[in-house]
């Protein structure tokens, strides 16, 4: 036990020395047309390292293959000003679940089968504002609501939607509260970036399965949705500040890349799925107004393993 414990930790520290070293140069991976308001929000990856994108104002779910095909995978019928936001895949049933929030409608979660069919998964109610989702290992969804200031749970065989803890921090488009989720490698914490108040939350489960007491792991950041790697670094998009940030299990952080290197407004970063890419941290960035902006995926090497996002 105490041999494998020094073999972990040793293998960590090589790791993480060559994670600090690792420049940031960014590869394009897809680009999208500002014209059309096409800004990518989140994004999802398969098994076989496709890329799932959320445009959260033209009412579409973008699919990028690995040789960097574009193909619309699902569309949705919202007015102006709907936005499509969190997305999570199951990787059994290749299942897609997207968090869709219609203007003036009830916010809900459809799932798209992998034939590309759609349902109502969930309903919420007027006036939610679904951004971030992410998985248990049971296949309960964890979302977070950016106008309402909740994280609402929704159980894997769908329905009705519970609140999983208020957070007391309601927000607007301009000002969002909770705004990305996800868990740490063990499923024991969950974490929520809230925006309005620059904080990201540590919000650890009692033995029920239950929400205990938020504690603040890191502040004064500009939070939007964030990854985590097999060692518990958190890398964080800093929407406002055009930056990628590595944030240590200790709270230290480190800039990894930032407008110098062609970022804009950072929306979602996620770790790709297959061999190599697993290394690769890929980033959503785009600009408004759309004269300025250079909407895209790009891609930046870590030289860390990702950890997964998706249903088991």
């Amino acid at each position: 036990m105490i041999l494998s414990k020094l073999i972990t930790a040793t293998a960590a520290t090589i790791l993480l020395a060559i994670g600090t070293t690792q420049a940031a140069t960014l590869t394009t991976v897809a680009t999208f047309d500002p014209s059309k308001f096409e800004a990518p929000e989140n994004l999802a990856f398969d098994r076989a390292n496709n890329i799932f994108v959320s445009l959260i104002l033209s009412n579409e779910v973008r699919k990028i293959t690995p040789a960097g095909a574009q193909s619309a995978y699902a569309t949705f019928n919202g007015a102006f000003g709907s936005l499509t936001a969190g997305l999570v895949i199951n990787d059994d049933t290749g299942d897609l679940y997207v968090a869709y929030d219609p203007v003036g409608q009830n916010s809900v979660i459809y799932v798209v089968h992998a034939d590309q069919s759609k349902q109502v998964f969930a309903t919420f109610p007027v006036g939610a504002g679904l951004n971030g989702m992410t998985p248990d290992d049971d296949g309960n969804l964890y979302l977070a609501d950016s106008f309402i200031g909740v994280v609402w749970r929704v159980r894997a065989t769908g329905g009705q939607p519970e609140v999983f803890i208020d957070l007391h921090a309601p927000g607007s488009l301009n000002l969002p509260g909770p705004n990305g989720i996800k868990f740490d490698k063990y499923k024991r914490n969950l974490y929520v970036s809230v925006s309005s108040q620059g904080t990201i939350y540590r919000i650890p489960f009692d033995q029920n399965g239950q929400a205990g007491t938020p504690v603040a792991f890191v502040t004064n950041v500009t939070p939007d949705d964030f990854a985590f790697d097999h060692l518990g670094n958190l890398y964080l998009a800093n929407a406002p500040s055009m930056t990628v940030l590595r944030i240590h299990p200790d709270g230290t952080e480190e800039t990894l890349a930032s407008a110098a290197d062609g970022l804009q407004h950072v929306t979602a970063v996620l770790f790709g799925r297959d061999g190599d890419t697993k290394l690769d941290l890929y980033i959503l960035s785009f600009a408004f107004p759309p004269a300025t902006s250079h909407p895209g995926v790009f891609k930046l090497q870590v030289g860390l393993p990702g950890l997964p996002v998706s249903i088991p």
